[in-house]
């Protein structure tokens, strides 16, 4: 079963695709198939009608009225999708953030922050303070360029108006976090760290 959207903490996630760019080690894909016992990989990619039935199927679950897109892929791989989604569930009043690792202008060759501003909240996953860390921590296919791509997206998504927030693990230790923090600082978009999972929240 394609599952395409699911619930975690109250709150509705939104799973269109499991392509991605990077193959970070931290990444929950590498330790299950999916979250809070819900499996996240997908055979096919999804219609916006497949996601909007998936959507129904939850919505009296909720206890959040905000949607997040962020599941077993990068969703700007799915660009167009992600933006008529994203669409929809604005046009029916619920609150937008995207989870994203920053490659998404790279990937489309064109600055894609200005599709995205249907989103309260662009959430960017830095993952280290330089472009040699980043590589080493997410194998990314565009290799240590990618980095660059990140830091440009978030500035990007900045200027077109979205609230714009960098994240990283915790895993990669407070020195390197408070360089990240440093960075995110010289970039004036707020750091926030986040926690590692280990056991994709089926405790």
């Amino acid at each position: 079963m394609n599952n395409y959207v699911y619930i975690l903490d109250g709150k509705a996630y939104v799973n269109i695709t499991n392509k991605c760019h990077n193959a970070c080690a931290f990444c929950i894909r590498n330790t299950g198939d999916g979250v809070a016992g819900v499996p996240l990989w997908l055979d096919k990619t999804p219609t916006a009608d497949d996601v909007m039935r998936a959507f129904a199927a939850l919505e009296d679950k909720l206890v959040s009225s905000e949607i997040v897109f962020c599941g077993y892929g990068e969703p700007t791989e799915e660009l167009e999708l992600l933006t008529e989604c994203a669409k929809r569930f604005k046009a029916r009043g619920y609150a937008l953030r995207l989870n994203t690792n920053g490659l998404g202008s790279a990937v489309a060759d064109r600055n894609i922050a200005p599709e995205l501003t249907v989103f309260d909240t662009v959430s960017v996953s830095l993952n280290e303070a330089d472009a040699q860390s980043y590589f080493a921590v997410t194998r990314s296919k565009l290799g240590a360029d990618a980095f660059a791509h990140v830091l440009g997206f978030a500035d990007d998504c900045k200027a077109a108006g979205i609230n714009t927030v960098f994240t990283v693990v915790d895993t990669i230790g407070k020195e390197r976090i408070e360089k990240c923090r440093a960075l995110a600082e010289e970039h004036k978009i707020p750091l926030r760290v986040r926690e590692y999972v280990a056991d994709n929240y089926n405790g």
